[in-house]
């Protein structure tokens, strides 16, 4: 529960499951972001020490792969004496470590795994620990049909596509001449564009500035770019904050720059808000917006197109008004009212 997408999801799961369900959450022993209702059980677990510890790089190496399957063996032994404690109805996971151990832990409930990103964008290793998961599941639960596309059919059968429920506290309001994005500060969002691409547009809108909200190790690659673009008065890596709505009201657009995705929480809750956005056309784009997309799309990559876009949006304020319209008519089938009965359904029908 450390802040990324997948905790946030299942933190308005699990606390919309509590008001007639009794809920566990079994997570590694780090801070806990999200706010979960009081009667949700929290019970933390830690990563066992190295079996096998050597001086010499070599040794380490020939020892990695042991101490990395001894982990396993170890959190699905933890998983698995929860269980016999809590006989639960139903275990589900999110993430490839809580996959793992929901996949080959024995004992009571039904096994729902759920595949949070898009595999074709992966490593080899997360697309073999994937398919050998989700073959040992009950159900697994995928966010967009282009994602359950990627795997085979015994694994498509048992396949279930539910949305990520949305829910935002507030309403943006505008009047500012902040852009916006929320995501980890990893490889996969493409900060690094993010930035030259408002680094171009700055030119011709020297009064916007960039806000980026979110936290990873990414950061340390991030700052140095901002100081070689002159951009140390402009763009701002805002960290983690939670909620991060009310600090964001006041921004003119909000933009997704990702290289893949699974489904964007940090843009379903900009579109729920009513910002005027812009995404990359990662796999699946047309199937989470439709055709007639409640918002500008660019390539992948792309930060000439990126800067085109975000100036469009500056300089075209009937625009923005329309897309801030229709963005909060299209993300209302994604509320919590609209999707977690989805969920309800395929944990315990």
């Amino acid at each position: 529960m450390y802040g990324g997408g997948a905790e946030r999801v299942a933190s308005r799961i699990a606390n919309a499951l509590s008001v007639d369900n009794e809920v566990v959450i079994f997570t590694r022993s780090t801070p806990d972001m999200y706010q979960l209702a009081e009667n949700i059980k929290v019970l933390h677990f830690t990563f066992p020490p190295l079996l096998f510890t050597f001086r010499r790089r070599w040794a380490r190496f020939l020892a990695r792969p042991i101490n990395h399957y001894y982990g396993y063996w170890y959190l699905i032994n933890l998983l698995e004496d929860l269980k016999r404690k809590e006989k639960p109805d139903v275990t589900l996971s999110m993430m490839k470590v809580a996959s793992i151990m929901n996949a080959f832990a024995k004992g009571s409930g039904l096994k729902v795994l759920s595949e949070r990103n898009n595999p074709s964008k992966k490593s080899f290793r997360y697309r073999l620990w994937s398919n050998l998961c989700f073959r040992r599941a009950d159900r697994v639960i995928f966010q967009t049909e282009t994602i359950r596309n990627h795997y085979s059919s015994s694994i498509r059968k048992k396949g279930v596509v539910v949305s990520n429920p949305v829910l935002v506290d507030c309403q943006a309001t505008g009047g500012s001449k902040r852009i916006v994005t929320m995501g980890r500060l990893n490889p996969q969002k493409n900060h690094t564009m993010l930035i030259k691409a408002f680094a171009l547009f700055s030119k011709e809108h020297p009064e916007h500035t960039l806000h980026i909200y979110g936290k990873d190790s990414g950061e340390e690659n991030l700052n140095p770019l901002i100081e070689s673009l002159s951009l140390t008065d402009k763009v701002f890596i805002e960290g983690f904050k939670n909620p991060v709505h009310p600090f964001i009201v006041d921004a003119e657009q909000f933009v997704l720059s990702s290289d893949y995705e699974g489904t964007p929480n940090a843009l379903l809750e900009a579109l729920m808000m009513g910002f005027p956005c812009i995404t990359t056309a990662f796999e699946g784009t047309r199937e989470l917006l439709g055709e007639d997309a409640p918002c500008l799309v660019t390539p992948v990559g792309n930060e000439v197109a990126l800067a085109g876009a975000m100036a469009r949006l500056a300089d075209d304020s009937a625009l923005r008004e329309t897309l801030s319209t229709r963005a909060v008519q299209f993300a209302h089938a994604f509320s919590m009212e609209k999707i977690v009965p989805k969920w309800r359904n395929v944990l315990f029908s």
